[in-house]
């Protein structure tokens, strides 16, 4: 599908055409809008609805998905936003600043997914005109924000909404979910509803007591996040320039209401909408004549799948969840995985939280081990930078975690506990930019630790924000401002800025020296550094806290979609959300739902939860790519009744060479999604087996 670019003449038909259906779009009501609430006929606010604020963008100063910029200047122009007044930005100088990311095209974004820059034109440039609507959900503490754009073209007459709930932590402006899930539905003449989760890049200054509205804006009070921290004055007295962040401090373990987040982001859109463009108060659209897609990925993609597990009413036809964060307890009767000609093996139920936890332990001694197996002339992204390996190793030891204290030993004890030889050259990079930050967010959250616990003696700094002699120290915010953090920020710790700096990120506060990020911390001897293996161990044995144990049955998922058209669009080289916790949910549904499930399951080869961008552009290719394959799928089975395709295992080719410089991806690379894939390629699924080709 191309975007609609609109020039002025064409806005004017568009509304010499438009008007007259407009003014005639109320139809005959249905009976009741069953989303969440009884049965009405009448258009009604739900009671724990704000409306924030409303904006109806032009499509050439400013607009829904690029915020002006344009798809041009992004593709090729890697820059970053000025802020005419670093302590007081605009808002749009926040909305831009979060939209404003380099699409890079070798990835295959902008020709075969995203925007198209074929259609491009040199005076709207790919920017799609609409309004913007701002609002919250109001549940007691705990706020979620949601952002529903309307695009200028929105089909009254063939109505669609996609509901798009935020990747990882981010909030509701993450550039990737607006650019390429978002900007899929506005193509398709459907509104687009985001919801945040009840993260929204929540930061929150403890020592100034201010935070952000749902727009940005530093404040003290209408804060999307506010803890109540006892002690306060005292604590930052003793901890200065600390912060707390919404999924690690927020005690509300918000995951658990992942899935009716969905849903009741779906309900806005509904009320929304039929306020728009009813001429009355009756229901215009509802789930009989609307159709309602949830396109998700990473965490974004587990809250898809948990709003298809609670949707007992068939408001949402379709779900797309790629690289989903998945948690499902054990079912009495075993699962089990048969791996090409592997023998059959159960399948564990690890979470995240577990598989990261252990990834933070070993990665830092498994290094060497890493660039021993591989030839000398290939580049082990980031490894270089293990100058202390031998030391976490010794103190894994000594801890009685290893055996002999070899590198080797830790590699393989990854490799035991899921990972695979072919995902060790993304490990070294992994564990460098995510840190002790991912597992922390999740344990923390699960075990609803108060921001002043300091759980496992780490908190959350402001740290060096210049690259020269970095060593991961507390410092005050002088880079950056906090009033431009928001623009910035992912929602994930650390917040980077660039690759060898960082603004925020969690702090080892009894380092043996002075409080610093776990990459330079020692906490076995002063004079060897050790990543802090002292933190990395305590934050392991957390997981069987029965706080943080009851936190992840609240979280747990049932594997019953409801009978939902569903792909799960899993890449097999994932070292972050592994494989098998996509498996095991797929082969727990075929138990629950057996012939009556409609879920299709995608293992996609040489892909990863990273883009396929220098340093890996040699190496992997882009999911993203098999996300919008799978929903147009869905798009046309409902639209036009193509036959969906069977699950499947596709055969994607990295372009191979030396890193830096490969020439892009094309569809030889991107081989997409099968209507009828070779039966060597063909992944079976049946009352809790799962069968895949290796």
């Amino acid at each position: 599908m191309n975007i609609k670019i609109k020039t002025l003449a064409s806005w004017l038909v568009l509304i010499i055409i438009t008007m007259p259906h407009l003014l005639q779009a109320a139809v005959k009501p249905e009976k009741r809008l069953n989303i969440i609430r009884p049965e009405i006929q009448l258009n009604q606010k739900p009671d724990w609805l704000t409306i924030v604020s409303s904006n109806y963008y032009d499509g050439d100063k400013d607009d829904l998905v690029t915020a002006g910029l344009g798809f041009t200047r992004l593709s090729t122009t890697n820059s970053v936003t000025n802020f005419a007044n670093p302590a007081k930005p605009t808002i749009h100088e926040l909305r831009q600043a979060k939209l404003n990311r380099f699409i890079n095209p070798n990835t295959g974004e902008g020709s075969l997914f995203g925007f198209k820059r074929q259609d491009l034109t040199p005076l709207f440039d790919g920017k799609v005109a609409g309004t913007e609507i701002l609002a919250t959900i109001d549940n007691d503490n705990e706020k979620v924000g949601l952002l529903l754009q309307i695009p200028l073209d929105f089909d009254t007459n063939k109505p669609c909404i996609v509901a798009v709930p935020a990747s990882d932590s981010d909030g509701l402006f993450n550039a990737k979910d607006i650019q390429i899930r978002g900007l899929w539905g506005l193509r398709h003449n459907c509104a687009v509803v985001y919801n945040d989760k009840a993260l929204g890049n929540g930061i929150y200054d403890i020592t100034n007591q201010r935070g952000y509205s749902i727009d940005g804006i530093t404040q003290t009070n209408n804060l999307m996040f506010a803890p109540k921290i006892n002690n306060r004055a005292q604590y930052s007295q003793q901890y200065p320039n600390r912060y707390a962040i919404k999924q690690l401090h927020s005690k509300q373990n918000s995951e658990q209401r992942w899935g009716e987040f969905v849903l009741k982001s779906i309900e806005f859109a509904f009320y929304q909408l039929n306020s728009e463009f009813s001429e009355t108060q009756k229901v215009t659209f509802n789930k009989d004549n609307t159709i309602v897609l949830v396109y998700g990925t990473t965490d974004g993609g587990g809250a898809a799948l948990k709003a298809g597990e609670l949707d007992k009413d068939n408001i949402i036809k379709g779900i797309v969840a790629v690289n989903p964060q998945i948690y499902t307890l054990p079912p009495k009767t075993p699962i089990t995985l048969k791996l090409g000609d592997n023998a059959t093996k159960p399948l564990d139920f690890k979470s995240i939280a577990d598989y990261s936890s252990y990834a933070a332990l070993y990665i830092p001694c498994a290094v060497p081990a890493i660039i021993a197996n591989h030839s000398d002339n290939y580049i082990i992204p980031l490894a270089d930078r293990y100058l202390h390996s031998q030391n976490r190793c010794d103190s894994l030891n000594k801890a009685k975690l290893l055996t002999t204290a070899s590198p080797q030993e830790a590699l393989d004890k990854l490799h035991q506990y899921g990972w695979t030889s072919d995902m060790d050259i993304q490990l070294p990079y992994f564990y460098y930019r995510e840190s002790i930050g991912l597992p922390y967010k999740y344990i923390s959250s699960y075990g609803r630790f108060d921001v002043s616990q300091n759980m496992c003696n780490y908190s959350v700094a402001s740290t060096q924000q210049d690259p020269i002699y970095y060593m991961g120290l507390v410092k005050s915010l002088k880079e950056v401002t906090f009033e431009q953090l928001w623009g910035l920020a992912s929602g994930n710790l650390p917040l980077w800025l660039g690759i060898n700096a960082t603004a925020l990120d969690l702090v080892n506060n009894d380092d043996l020296h002075s409080p610093r990020r776990d990459f330079y911390s020692s906490s076995q001897h002063k004079d060897e550094v050790d990543y802090n293996t002292k933190g990395a161990i305590c934050l392991n044995k957390k997981l069987k806290d029965p706080r943080v144990q009851q936190g992840l049955k609240q979280v747990a998922m049932s594997g019953n979609l409801n009978k939902i058209k569903t792909f799960i669009v899993h890449a097999r080289n994932n070292v972050k959300q592994l494989p098998d916790t996509a498996r095991a949910y797929v082969a727990l549904n075929s138990q629950i739902e057996n012939k009556t499930s409609q879920l299709r399951y995608m293992e996609v080869e040489n892909t990863s939860y990273l883009d396929g961008e220098v340093p890996f552009d040699n190496t992997l290719v882009s999911i993203d790519y098999y996300g919008e394959d799978a929903i147009e799928w869905l798009w046309a089975n409902l639209t036009s009744k193509a036959t969906l395709p069977d699950s499947q295992v596709i055969r994607a080719k990295a372009q191979g060479g030396k890193s830096g410089y490969t020439t892009g991806v094309t569809s030889k690379n991107l081989i997409p999604i099968s209507q009828s894939p070779n039966r060597n390629d063909l992944i079976k699924k049946e009352n809790g087996k799962i069968t895949l080709p290796k």
